[in-house]
């Protein structure tokens, strides 16, 4: 049971991210304001300047994201496995999350608001945590079931079968994929959305 909360709580670490990801990542590119002419006329790409907002906020996100998961593994005390799988799961959701927070602010800009913190409440900031919560959702619908085989068959000390091998596989790589979809294509429809906006 205590592992398999273990599971659960990579989904609301990053959760907690996101929520910190819509006030901060999120509102990247339209703090520019009315200075994003200054971007537009500079001698850097767009696509540098997306990458830098990314750059700049990864770091920090990462580190909250991977100290929330080494406190409640080690309250938890969980098995070797379900450490290792979370803090990989965890580093690697953090990076779609903050590249999809980016790019979306990118396809949803708010250049002319008074307040900061009204970048986040409009129409991009809802489709924004919507598809966090359901991208933090998949994840960790299709990791709870390897999970639970693999711990099982320790428990218990049976060997995992070669159909639930492939399950596994399958599984996982299920997840890989859908890391590298959130991370990429967000990015890069941010970057067209900008490219053709009349400014």
């Amino acid at each position: 049971l205590t592992n398999l909360i273990s599971v659960m709580n990579m989904g609301l670490t990053a959760f907690v991210v996101s929520a910190i990801s819509v006030r901060f990542v999120f509102p990247a590119v339209s703090l520019e304001g009315r200075a994003y002419w200054i971007i537009r006329t500079a001698p850097i790409s767009l696509k540098r300047f997306l990458w830098s907002k990314f750059l700049t906020n990864i770091l920090p996100l990462v580190l909250v994201a991977e100290t929330l998961i080494v406190i409640t593994n080690n309250m938890l005390g969980v098995s070797k496995f379900v450490w290792v799988l979370s803090m990989v799961t965890v580093f690697f959701s953090t990076i779609a999350v903050v590249a999809m927070g980016v790019g979306l602010g990118a396809m949803y800009p708010r250049f002319n608001v008074e307040n900061a913190a009204q970048i986040a409440t409009g129409f991009g900031g809802v489709i924004y945590m919507v598809l966090a919560m359901t991208f933090i959702g998949a994840v960790v619908a299709l990791e709870a079931g390897p999970t639970y085989v693999i711990f099982m068959s320790d428990i218990k000390g049976t060997m995992v079968s070669n159909l639930e091998w492939v399950w596994i596989g399958i599984a996982f790589t299920a997840v890989a994929v859908l890391h590298a979809v959130v991370f990429f294509l967000p990015m890069r429809l941010g970057l067209k959305r900008l490219e053709n906006m009349e400014f």
